[in-house]
């Protein structure tokens, strides 16, 4: 994409982000992973929000320059993308030179989700610049630099890369409010948070993430719901006989409320008891089901004016409802979008993408109304 384009798209998704400020800022966001019986490994993510997000899909080819800058302006880590990335994007950051990567995958198979944590620190800064990241372009150093989650850990965990959390006016000017769930196509998973002026690496042992509160809360929250997905139909409570009139009572247990922590536990129950597929087809149809349990339409839960959630509110009633949800076969390197203005499922083939020379960006509303196979809006 030719730099005046990227500057007036950037210039149109920071207008509209300030028009947040002024209503429900709210955001809710459920990823996970499920694998097939071969171990592939497949990813959903929805986003929710109180008011429709000028969201783009964007493609960045191999070989894409990324350029950070630091809390003072000046440039810091720079890399020349090794893979190619599709992902959903937004410009959120003021000076950013490339917008942030809020949930993709790259072509080798590892996939990327920022999911909001408020009140987050970073570690302090040493005076090298040259080692700087802001956290605006955290997506694309992940998904532009690793194949595998062993090898992003294994960077996180070296000083080699510093990390700021940039200022978001959309959100006051509070720090990049996000923390990040990464997968690979073999199912590996992991956390990366910044709280308390901490670098925070967790390996992720059940594939889920959520929101608030910090991820190892949610892991300890699980030792409170060890049941299984057996339905115990029959019982006694003095002589009274006791049988259900049908199946599903394994689930009364589970949190019913769209809460980060409900749905976290809700998420953890789906990915570990639902049936793996059998094959590729078969295993994203069953995630598409999986991920219709965290689809909320509107009105479904309203918030009052000056209520706190996940964002800070404004002073207007708002209802968070699901913008978009993605789902990535990173095996094969296919991309599922649908948002709330659509029914059916639209899919991008990362692979037909090879051609596409420069940094690419269509509406995420236009790509889900553009039928069964999007991948030609990228060559328009």
């Amino acid at each position: 994409m030719k730099k005046k384009n990227f500057k007036t798209i950037t210039s149109l998704m920071l207008a509209g982000a300030l028009v947040f400020s002024s209503i429900g800022n709210a955001i809710a966001c459920t990823a996970l992973i499920v694998t097939d019986v071969n171990g592939n490994a497949y990813h959903g993510r929805t986003l929710e929000f109180s008011f429709p997000v000028p969201t783009l899909m964007t493609y960045f080819p191999a070989g894409t320059k990324i350029e950070s800058v630091t809390p003072a302006g000046v440039q810091g880590v720079t890399f020349n993308t090794k893979y190619a990335i599709l992902g959903m994007t937004a410009a959120v950051t003021t000076g950013a030179k490339q917008p942030l990567i809020d949930e993709g995958a790259n072509d080798q198979g590892l996939s990327f989700s920022g999911n909001e944590l408020n009140d987050l620190t970073a570690p302090p800064l040493g005076d090298d610049a040259s080692k700087i990241l802001s956290l605006n372009d955290f997506g694309a150093w992940v998904l532009g630099n690793f194949k595998t989650v062993a090898e992003v850990k294994t960077a996180l965990l070296t000083d080699n890369t510093e990390f700021w959390l940039p200022p978001i006016p959309m959100m006051g000017g509070a720090p990049l409010p996000l923390h990040y769930a990464i997968f690979d196509k073999a199912g590996n998973g992991l956390v990366v948070e910044f709280i308390n002026g901490k670098k925070n690496v967790y390996d992720n042992p059940v594939g889920v993430m959520t929101n608030a509160p910090e991820f190892p809360w949610h892991l300890t929250n699980l030792n409170n719901y060890t049941f299984t997905n057996v339905n115990k139909n029959t019982g006694q409570l003095g002589k009274q006989k006791l049988q259900t009139a049908d199946a599903g009572i394994a689930l009364t247990a589970l949190p019913s409320a769209q809460t980060a922590t409900g749905r976290f536990v809700k998420a953890a129950f789906y990915t570990n008891y639902v049936r793996k597929g059998k094959n590729p087809e078969d295993a994203i149809n069953l995630l598409a089901h999986i991920m219709n349990n965290f689809d909320r339409p509107q009105d479904l839960t309203i918030d009052p004016p000056g209520g706190v959630g996940d964002g800070p509110r404004g002073s207007k009633f708002s209802s968070e409802v699901t913008e978009w949800t993605t789902m990535n076969d990173l095996a094969r390197n296919l991309t599922f979008v649908k948002s709330i203005n659509a029914l059916n499922w639209t899919v991008i083939d990362m692979n037909k993408l090879k051609d596409v020379q420069q940094v690419k960006s269509v509406s995420t509303y236009a790509v889900d109304q553009a039928g069964a196979d999007a991948f030609n809006l990228f060559y328009k």
